[in-house]
């Protein structure tokens, strides 16, 4: 018969025929509830131990951008640096990355040639001034490799050879991207035509690298960095501007657009600043800057080129990591009637500028963008770099270990609870 309960549990006594057979169809039926239970349990398990395949943080298709800074050359000069511009719209930052430059016409071997100027000291390089690749890794100028949401600017040198006469000529860029230690390669290209103009007028360029670093002044008024760039600090919008045409300039007007949320902390004399704390415009009326070539003797107060930064402010409750795109730096000459050989106006530099020299000028267009690149706080010690959010298989398997954990607990909370459910014959009243 059936018995009441004893203890909260429920008792199931046998003393008949007809229990016998009770008791198997109860053993069966817990069994079967039981073993259908853990194989479920099991079969759920192995779908999450076993993690789909990476998830990949760059699209099957070429995602960056490939871009050139500049596609004109004044005749008249030996070489004009342009930049390859690289822009990376992942969230992961490339482990390699390769480019190759070829012309395409044979007019190049006669009229020009382009080169990376620092193609010898990468050790990663090849091929000769018709055609050549070079290489870029973590351990190889891995500050080239452009940040996620960034973009990195590489010089390339454009030398003009034999007589200097108007020319077009086209050549084709191809780069190739890797993410990841075994990440699959990304390869894309571009052409692009070059042409040489005869045009004695001024040609400015600027280039302006993404801010990554915190910074403070010094008392010598020189820039200090001091690790990445944390939400609520302070870094620097640094932008070099050489003249590389055939005139000086006799002053020079920069307009600054941040990315949104990011605002300037303590703007020059020089600079007004809009209401909304986001546009600059600086004008520096006395800065001159005569010719590449003109710039000979690098004691004297006459610039080819200058670096400049105006200091900015992350907001403190941005969440990080983050990349804040959308900035800008526009440069423009004042006086470009100012003949650089009839001796032009001295100039002292202003308090937030450092002097390049032209050999070693990066120099683009007219006009440059940048991203604010925003690190996680480091958890105590290190460089307090922060990381990426965790993506791919790493994520698969950490979420997994996590879903076992919690399977496995409902599994063994289940099978405690069926347990509870005694099955007893004779006298025995306990409940097991």
């Amino acid at each position: 018969m059936i018995g009441g309960t004893a203890a909260g549990h429920r008792r199931i006594v046998s003393s008949t025929t007809p229990s016998d057979h009770l008791k198997g169809s109860a053993v069966t039926v817990g069994r079967r509830w039981l073993s259908r239970t853990v194989a479920a349990a099991l079969l759920f398990l192995a779908g999450i131990a076993v993690p789909a395949g990476p998830a990949s943080a760059v699209d099957p298709d070429p995602t960056f951008s490939i871009d050139l800074s500049s596609t004109t050359v004044p005749l008249g000069v030996s070489k004009k640096v342009v930049h390859l511009r690289l822009t990376n719209p992942t969230n992961e930052t490339p482990s390699a990355l390769e480019f190759r430059v070829r012309p395409l016409e044979l007019d190049w071997f006669e009229k020009a040639s382009v080169d990376w100027a620092d193609r010898g000291a990468s050790g990663e390089c090849d091929g000769d001034s018709g055609s050549w690749y070079c290489r870029i890794a973590k351990d190889i100028r891995p500050e080239l490799l452009p940040a996620p949401g960034g973009t990195t600017d590489i010089p390339m040198n454009v030398h003009i050879r034999g007589t200097p006469e108007p020319f077009e000529g086209r050549i084709a860029i191809e780069v190739s991207m890797a993410w990841g230690e075994n990440g699959e390669r990304i390869t894309d290209r571009r052409e692009f035509t070059l042409t040489f103009v005869d045009d004695s007028e001024a040609d400015l360029s600027v280039v302006v690298p993404d801010v990554k670093q915190s910074v403070r002044v010094g008392a010598d008024g020189k820039l200090a960095f001091t690790g990445a760039l944390h939400p609520g600090g302070t870094g620097a919008v640094r932008y070099q501007i050489v003249n590389q045409g055939r005139r000086a300039v006799s002053g020079v007007t920069v307009t600054v657009r941040l990315p949104e949320g990011v605002a300037f902390t303590r703007p020059p004399q020089e600079c007004v600043v809009d209401a909304d704390g986001r546009s600059a415009v600086c004008t520096y009326d006395a800065l001159a800057l005569v010719p590449v070539d003109q710039d000979t003797d690098p004691k004297d107060s006459v610039y080819s080129a200058v670096e400049l930064h105006n200091l900015v402010t992350v907001p403190a409750d941005v969440k990080a990591p983050v990349t804040l795109a959308g900035g800008v730096v526009q440069v423009e000459g004042l006086t470009e009637g100012v003949d650089a050989l009839s001796g032009t106006k001295r100039t002292a530099l202003p308090a937030n500028a450092v002097a390049v020299p032209a050999a070693d000028v990066d120099a683009s267009d007219n006009q440059d963008g940048f991203a604010v690149v925003v690190a996680a706080t480091g958890d105590g010690g290190g460089n307090g770099g922060g990381g990426l959010p965790v993506t791919g298989p790493q994520a698969g398997l950490i979420a997994g270990a996590g879903l076992a954990l919690v399977a496995a607990g409902i599994v063994l909370l289940l099978a405690r609870r069926r347990r509870s459910i005694a099955f007893v014959t004779g006298d025995d009243t306990t409940a097991s």
